[in-house]
């Protein structure tokens, strides 16, 4: 009865044209429609031939709805007719084909478990004079010859839907002529929208009273209005508007007709101006939507790989489905070429299959095309190579001059390029994008030399010499008739983080001449560097030998340049080197700490610590400058140790010596310890005795008794000449903890870590590297060290605290500098300090390495090394000597931890992984905690 209501409201036009209109609805077995429509549309000429033989054309039914099921979906849209005739068997029209087509295509569908829908063109049929023909005008006896064949065609092969094409109207002499005689009275602009709004509301009515549960749906254009044209309209710029160049009344036909379903078909990409996918899509769901109907979209994938906007890229049509899943209201999308599909253009038919059957991430399909490294697209550089690093859609191809490059599950590429001489062009293409570099490379073997500028050095003092060269280089450093052939090695430290660059460190000394009565001016330090055929040279410093310095005093009578240490701890460095390199066979000197100068202010500039200036000391090491402060001349003095003594806390052991005269220097050495030149040392785990050597001291006390503790066996003091000797023994050979040395007045303080018991008790600072606007390595923006590593220091964290410890972690959520790490750590009183990051290098780089600092934290990063390594089943590249701002302390062991190589493909993929993650924290916690185990 509503329909019916709806009819006679709509104008007398429908009215006359259904009255005892009844179409008998007929039972059938057909299939049910699907919740998510992934449909086919049929073309007639292209997947059918209607002219060809009975035979020959069930055959290409057959080939089409098996592949249309091969594919995955779920339904299919035949034409009911063309401008031929129709494709159904019927007396009303004559037919374009020797058989009934429909009834077959129908049977054939539904073999396949195929939701069958129809599509009718209504621009076909009979006209006034009954002729049939496509037609571009209506007319009352179009519209009641198609109702009535509507209604017969979908009681008789009850389809799951009908949709309606083809009912537009025109303004032309023919459709003024056809007006005049059927609707004068209307106004022409009125006739000519109220045929388009009676043909839809009679062929609805027809189908419905046919099948009541059929779908009845509109296939439209992309665009009814744009705004420009009607405020209701849609933020599109398109050529054809139904509203103004079809005369449809949206409004009119919501209103009356029992409408569905539209189906758009949606021409224009996601990247189209004028008729944005997305943009279109929206509007007409919202626009049915008021008026309790649904969406799909008509996918024009025969436009893939087009010169079309966007339509050239092969994941087009992936996004619109994307796109369709994001629309609220709309019920899916029918493909308009089974051709365009079996052409699966760039993989796109095989990429959109996975996407249904749930075995790709939409977030891989919307990933473009970036190359996050090098940042610059046209450059000029001295590297031999180039390393770039991006990230693509792991669903198609990724190409480099042509040439297609693997990449790691999720699209992620890591590759080295060489760099000829010249101009280098590198062309990278996916899915429709480029990306172009040009990069010039001029060829410049040794890039720095360390030391350079000027400096003054004490006689027969070895002169550190740093080249940056390319690596396979052989490089030399000639200094005053001296040469020596410099040796390659690893790039260390904080510069080295996250640097992937062919210069490598080349390393030596060059040992100047003695000291005379007056100063020597060597000449400049000068470098040959040779790479593959290729040689090269540079200059360093200009040297200058200071005359022979004064000698510190020691005799009563004798006279020196005293100095105070004026900085916390001050760093020391070998006397017989110079150079800017922190050293782990070095340990700090405290405040108030006095000392003799033996040198003239020494000076040594390299790229990396830039100036430092020096003084060497007496008892037989150099300090920076800005670390002392100058007492004058004094006259040389023994001091004496007047009284010791020993306490302990919950984490620490105490042992003090009162001191009477001065506070003299003292240097810190192990016994059963070996030390490379560099600092490193060969193994810890002889180290029986911790040995202090007070310079000018003498013993008046006896070793104090120690305080209860499980580390310090016993305290001894002997006389070596004017020095004392004080002997810390350990109970375990190789368990130590680290100490910090202060003066508390005139009592020099040695405070140790004991050794907790297992986690129990235990205090651990995890340090995640990076943070804030420093994100480290980053691979396309996608991939950030910083978040990395902070999720797995958290981890490592929650392990740590399950198990007893109490943990501390720097907070990286905002930038922290590298000296506010080390005072936070410092604040915290930890026994052990762990530094989580993830490597950067060329693409085949992989495994786990751990670097240390002080002697002591080298069975920590072994530990840590081979058991990450050991549970990632991946390459144990071992522990290493590297001085890192955040390791070079010694008053606990501190180390840097390198879990991964986020410029390898297959470790970054890795990293992406939960379980990854958790092995990871797992075996940097088991690390910690049997490094601490093996020391009770």
């Amino acid at each position: 009865m509503k329909r019916i209501l709806r009819l006679l409201a709509a104008g007398s036009l429908c009215a006359v044209l259904l009255s005892g209109a009844v179409f008998a609805e007929e039972a059938s077995g057909t299939t049910a429609s699907p919740a998510e429509m992934k449909a086919v549309v049929l073309q007639a000429g292209q997947d059918f031939d209607p002219a060809a033989g009975e035979s020959d054309s069930k055959a290409q039914l057959d080939a089409a709805m098996s592949k249309i099921a091969e594919y995955g979906m779920n339904a299919v849209f035949f034409p009911a007719n063309t401008s031929d005739g129709a494709l159904f068997a019927g007396e009303t029209w004559p037919m374009a084909s020797s058989y009934d087509l429909l009834g077959y295509a129908a049977e054939a569908a539904r073999a396949q478990g195929l939701s069958f829908y129809v599509l009718f063109d209504a621009s076909c049929g009979v006209d006034g004079q009954g002729q049939y023909g496509a037609h571009g005008n209506l007319s009352a006896a179009a519209i009641q010859s198609s109702s009535k064949v509507l209604g017969e065609l979908t009681g008789t092969y009850q389809p799951n839907g009908v949709y309606l094409t083809g009912y537009y109207n025109q303004k032309t002499a023919e459709s003024m002529s056809i007006y005049r005689s059927e609707g004068a009275s209307m106004g022409y602009d009125n006739w000519v929208r109220e045929c388009v709004s009676s043909l839809v509301v009679n062929a609805s009515a027809a189908v419905k009273s046919a099948k009541s549960d059929a779908v009845f749906g509109l296939v439209t254009d992309p665009v009814w209005a744009n705004q420009t044209t009607d405020p209701a309209g849609s933020a599109t710029e398109a050529d054809f508007e139904m509203a103004t160049d079809a005369y449809v009344d949206l409004n009119a036909i919501f209103a009356w007709a029992d409408v569905d379903q539209v189906m758009v078909r949606c021409t224009g990409s996601l990247t189209d101006e004028a008729q944005n996918f997305k943009t279109v899509l929206t509007w007409w769901a919202q626009t049915a939507s008021q008026y309790g109907a649904g969406v799909s979209a008509w996918i024009c994938n025969d436009r893939l790989g087009g010169d079309e906007p966007g339509w050239k890229a092969p994941d087009q049509v992936m996004r619109q489905i994307i796109e369709t899943r994001a629309v609220d209201g709309c019920v899916g999308a029918a493909y308009g070429s089974l051709s365009a599909l079996d052409a699966n253009v760039g993989g796109s038919t095989d990429v959109l299959l996975r996407y249904y059957a749930d075995q790709i991430e939409e977030q891989d399909i919307l990933t473009d095309l970036t190359v996050s490294t090098p940042e610059k697209r046209t450059y000029t550089t001295q590297e031999p190579q180039v390393n770039f690093y991006g990230a693509s859609d792991p669903n198609f191809p990724l190409t480099l001059n042509g040439k297609e490059l693997e990449r790691n599950s999720e699209g992620v590429f890591s590759v080295e390029m060489n760099l000829e001489p010249g101009l280098n062009t590198f062309t990278f293409e996916h899915k429709e994008k480029s990306v172009v570099y040009k990069i010039t490379r001029e060829v410049v073997i040794i890039k720095e030399v360390s030391p350079s500028g000027s400096m003054t050095v004490e006689g027969s003092t070895q002169v550190g010499v740093t080249v940056m060269a390319y690596s396979g280089s052989t490089i030399t450093a000639s200094l005053g008739g001296a040469s020596v052939t410099l040796t390659e090695q690893e790039l260390t430290g904080d510069t080295a983080d996250g640097n992937t660059s062919s210069y490598v460190p080349y390393k030596g000394t060059l040992t100047v001449p003695a000291a005379t009565e007056s100063q020597q001016d060597v000449g400049n330090i000068t470098v040959s560097g040779t790479w593959s055929g290729i040689t090269q040279s540079a200059s360093g410093a200009r040297v200058y030998v200071a005359a022979l310095p004064q000698q510190a005093p020691g005799v009563e009578g004798e006279k020196g340049h005293l100095v105070e240490v004026t900085a916390s701890q001050a760093r020391t460095y070998p006397a017989g080197v110079l150079n800017n390199d922190p050293n782990g066979s070095c340990f700090p000197l405290p405040k108030g700490t006095v000392d003799y100068i033996v040198s003239d202010k020494l000076t040594y500039y390299d790229d990396t610590y830039g100036s430092g200036e020096y003084y060497i000391l007496g008892s037989g090491v150099r300090v920076s400058a800005s670390s002392v402060s100058s007492l004058g001349e004094a006259e040389w003095q023994l001091s004496s140790l007047s009284g010791a003594n020993s306490w302990a806390d919950g984490q620490y052991v105490y042992v003090s010596f009162a001191r009477s005269g001065r506070k003299t220097a003292y240097t810190v050495s192990f016994d059963g310890v070996g030390y490379s030149s560099s600092g490193g040392v060969n193994s810890f785990a002889g180290a029986t005795s911790m040995v202090v050597t007070l310079k000018d001291t003498r013993a008046d006390t006896a070793a104090p008794g120690l305080a209860s503790n499980n580390l310090l066996s016993g305290v001894s003091l002997s006389q070596q000449g004017n020095d004392t000797v004080i002997r810390f023994d350990l109970r375990k050979a190789g368990s130590f903890l680290g100490y910090r040395a202060y003066y508390d007045g005139d009592n020099l303080v040695f405070r140790f870590n004991q050794i907790p018991n297992g986690l129990s008790g235990a205090k651990i600072y995890i340090d995640p590297g990076h943070g804030g606007y420093d994100g480290g390595t980053s691979i396309s923006g996608m991939y950030t060290e910083k978040t990395l590593n902070a999720d797995i220091a958290n981890r490592v964290a929650d392990i740590l605290r399950s198990r007893g410890a109490t943990v501390q972690v720097t907070d990286t959520s905002g930038y922290v500098s590298l000296d506010s790490r080390v005072n936070q750590s410092q604040s915290f009183s930890p026994h052990l300090f762990v530094s989580i990051h993830h490597n950067a290098g060329v693409s085949s780089a992989k495994g786990t390495e751990v670097y240390y600092f002080n002697p002591y934290s080298r069975q920590l990063a072994a530990n840590l090394s081979g058991g990450v390594a050991g549970a990632l089943g991946t390459t144990n590249r071992g522990d290493k000597y590297g001085a890192y701002r955040v390791t070079t302390h010694m008053e606990f062991p501190a180390v840097l931890v390198e879990c991964g190589f986020l410029t390898n493909p297959d470790e970054l993929s890795k990293l992406q992984n939960d379980s990854y993650k958790n092995a990871i924290a797992t075996a940097i916690a088991d690390g910690i905690q049997n490094t601490l185990t093996s020391m009770l």
